[in-house]
């Protein structure tokens, strides 16, 4: 592997603000690997492989990265106990997974989508009419009052209103995480009225990050479609990009490798999948639809208007009223099921030139796309234990500098600024 020298310092201050906002228990820790990642901190490091090593060391389980470009080349690829093609939880890195699915349903059933399997042509419909982003919980839910305008959209993007448990914070209604293994329709929809009953939040007026949305929104494709989540699931990415049916499962607690408790709308967090194949499904999102599967490329997945909107801006009018983010000054936005940072959020055109687009996990998996640079990456670890972390910094903050302290020397590998 070429070496390549970065003479920048690490992003300090982007560090500095999230050990002021995350905080966690204090946990036993490894004093020697936790002064290896301080003195990376403090002194930066000089090539992709050592700041790899320095980062590999910190990880509970090991960990992976692989860089791709957009003729799905890996340009740079490493792993360290934690393999390719190894099935972890990917915690949130589950919403950018939902929002593929819900895209595909919409695609599928509007005949502009190819592999689709029982998502057929007019097969997702809600009162009489194909699911669309504009979908309203009045005609796929028959939802009424407060809540009966809030759409699809809304949903995917985090402004439906839907808050959690009626409070702040990034919680959901416990319901979500303890249905029983086949929940019946009856049982999902007491879940989705709880959820319905305990928001306080307007439609469209807040972004307020929270696992209920997407609740929500699984139970508006089950019934929609007419089929089971895991039925969607299979259709829409499972088959045509050749994922594990026995390994990408939805659990309703991802710390747990129990399967007791029914998954089918925990699309926010439930998701096991290896980072390998999490790469076929990210490789639509850079090549305006065309995914891969294990030989050969999968067109057609996705619509370019639906790539579009997974990356695009979704606020709209909503202003932020609870982000993990926003705390220590980053107004980042978000798309559907995904994050968009960038260095000049108060400019959205300066912003669209240095836009990275992601769905991190609060156990530090954190894939993510630079569509400008025209490359992919995909971090995978399982840090929840922190064993070796900094005790300020939770999981998805270590791997969010890494992959920050790193971005400069990809770039350089690919001969772009």
């Amino acid at each position: 592997m070429k070496k390549i020298t970065n003479n920048n310092k690490p992003f300090i201050p982007f560090l500095l603000s999230l050990s002021l906002f995350f905080c966690q228990p204090e946990l036993p820790k490894n004093s020697a690997e936790q002064a290896l990642l301080l003195a990376g901190i403090s002194s930066g490091c000089s090539t992709l492989d050592d700041c790899f090593d320095r980062y590999a060391k910190t990880t509970d389980e090991g960990v992976s990265l692989q860089v791709f470009d957009s003729s799905m080349n890996r340009i740079y690829a490493r792993q360290n106990t934690l393999n390719y093609d190894t099935y972890k939880p990917i915690a949130s890195g589950s919403k950018w997974v939902a929002a593929v699915i819900a895209m595909r349903a919409i695609d599928c059933s509007a005949g502009s989508a190819s592999n689709c399997g029982n998502l057929t042509n007019n097969r997702c419909q809600a009162s009489g009419a194909n699911l669309s982003l504009s979908t309203t919980m009045s005609q796929a839910l028959g939802w009424t009052g407060t809540y009966a305008t809030v759409t699809l959209r809304q949903l995917l993007a985090f402004t439906s209103g839907l808050t959690a448990g009626g409070g702040g914070g990034a919680g959901q209604a416990t319901c979500i995480a303890t249905l029983p293994a086949v929940a019946t329709d009856t049982q999902k929809d007491e879940c989705i009225e709880t959820i319905r009953t305990s928001s306080t939040g307007t439609p469209g007026a807040l972004f307020h990050y929270n696992s209920n949305h997407m609740a929500v929104a699984a139970r508006v494709l089950e019934k929609s479609c007419g089929l089971t989540w895991n039925e969607i699931f299979t259709s829409a990415i499972v088959t045509p990009l050749g994922w594990d049916p026995a390994q990408a499962v939805w659990r309703g607690n991802f710390q747990s490798a129990s399967t007791s408790a029914d998954g089918s709308l925990s699309g926010a967090y439930g998701l096991s999948i290896s980072p390998e194949h999490y790469s076929r499904m990210m490789s639509a999102l850079l090549r305006t639809g065309t995914a891969r599967s294990a030989s050969a490329d999968v067109t057609s997945f996705l619509t370019s208007a639906s790539v579009n909107e997974i990356l695009n801006d979704q606020y709209g009018s909503a202003k932020i009223g609870y982000s993990q983010f926003s705390a220590f000054g980053f107004q980042w936005q978000y798309g559907l099921g995904n994050w968009r940072y960038c260095t000049a959020t108060s400019n959205p055109t300066e912003c669209d030139k240095d836009l990275i687009s992601h769905s991190i996990g609060i156990n530090g998996f954190y894939p993510w796309i630079d569509r400008n640079r025209r490359y992919f990456g995909v971090l995978a670890v399982n840090n929840i234990g922190r064993k070796n972390g900094l005790p300020l910094l939770p999981a998805s903050s270590t791997s969010l500098f890494f992959s920050e302290t790193i971005r400069p020397l990809i770039h350089r590998l690919l001969g772009v600024n």
